[in-house]
């Protein structure tokens, strides 16, 4: 795989292809380039996405949440911060959490948790999902085009299944008051 990785970005850099010319997918905003695995997406591992590659596997999200510190917030302050902060990061609660969906998934099966059933199989094969939603909400309607994000576990995405509730393969989440 590796060798395939390297022997991808050897004609690319041959060729004089940038990446750039390749076509979005079917109902991806056109600013998207797509994904070509270069990122370590191992567990733990940090970096940046474009935030509108990233997936919801909820449904819908909550307006308000707590950070980890156990302060509320409101989705739109968050919003309103990102804007008026364009340089910086929300300075609460670290990078989202990620994960790229994989067909094994399907094998574990539904969970239910605070009233939500999730199942993987709601998820698209290949996908990168996030776990933290509000947070990738926040971003995108602030107009920010990339996030920080962390490869998470695969014993997170098992016990966050849950949240899995996607009817639209996570192209949308709508809110939730």
């Amino acid at each position: 795989m590796v060798w395939a990785i390297i022997a991808f970005a050897a004609v690319i850099g041959l060729t004089g292809c940038d990446g750039k010319n390749y076509p979005t997918r079917l109902g991806a905003p056109q600013s998207v380039q797509t994904y070509l695995s270069a990122h370590d997406e191992t567990p733990g591992t940090l970096t940046r996405l474009e935030a509108a590659q990233i997936r919801y596997s909820q449904s819908t999200y909550s307006i308000r949440g707590e950070t980890d510190e156990g302060e509320l917030y409101m989705v739109e302050e968050n919003i309103q911060w990102l804007k008026d902060h364009p340089d910086q990061e929300l300075p609460w609660d670290g990078p989202i959490r990620v994960f790229r969906k994989q067909a094994f998934m399907d094998e574990w099966g539904p969970l239910s948790q605070i009233g939500f059933t999730g199942d993987p199989k709601n998820l698209v094969n290949g996908e990168i999902y996030t776990l933290d939603h509000r947070r990738l909400v926040a971003y995108r309607l602030a107009g920010r085009k990339t996030i920080p994000v962390q490869w998470t576990s695969w014993s997170v995405v098992w016990d966050n299944r849950w949240k899995f509730t996607t009817s639209n393969g996570g192209r949308s989440i709508a809110p939730n008051p």
